[in-house]
């Protein structure tokens, strides 16, 4: 599990941010191109694992993340 105390992802935003290119909302907060998460989770499913998220905005963000063994 990792956990932040960032400004956390809006609700409309949380069921598209695993999709290849996407940038929600915050996209004015910081760089990147919308690789990463559907990277990793790509990544995941290769290994029979997944990613979970579940965040409030202005709280922050918890990513859990089940390796299938």
């Amino acid at each position: 599990t990792f956990a932040d105390q960032g400004i956390g992802i809006p609700a409309d935003d949380l069921e598209n941010i695993f999709l290849p290119f996407y940038r929600g909302n915050n996209k004015e907060f910081t760089s990147g191109n919308g690789i990463g998460l559907s990277l990793t989770q790509k990544i995941l499913h290769v290994h029979n694992g997944k990613i979970k998220v579940s965040s409030t905005p202005g709280k922050g963000s918890v990513f859990t993340v089940d390796i299938g063994m």
